[in-house]
């Protein structure tokens, strides 16, 4: 069965926003760690099922303790539009916490 234009199109502005998504996101992890942050991408864009209304979700992994809730406006600016979540690691519940280093995506790792 043939793909309908509507389809097409909103394949398209789902994958344009998956890009701008990834480039952000990188921006992102690299404005965190000019901060002395460790952070990684979790969550669907380090799985590779983000879609056109997924949000990014960060896990600091360590964060200088001045900085700590601090960061939400510095990663705004960087992410734009893009809705996003930053979670501390040291705040996740050990069963979960497994699951989410496993996932855990880097900069020059996320696609």
């Amino acid at each position: 069965m043939a793909e309908s234009r509507l389809d097409a199109l909103l394949r398209r502005r789902a994958e344009e926003r998956r890009k701008a998504a990834i480039l952000r996101a990188r921006s992102a992890l690299d404005w965190l760690s000019g901060q002395g942050v460790d952070a990684a991408v979790i969550g669907s864009l380090a799985r590779g099922g983000f879609k056109d209304h997924s949000d990014v979700d960060f896990l600091v992994l360590s964060c200088p303790p001045h900085l700590r809730y601090a960061l939400e406006t510095g990663v705004e600016a960087v992410m734009e539009d893009l809705p996003f979540d930053l979670v501390y690691l040291d705040e996740v519940k050990a069963p979960h916490r497994t699951r989410m280093l496993e996932e855990a995506v880097r900069a020059p790792d996320l696609r």
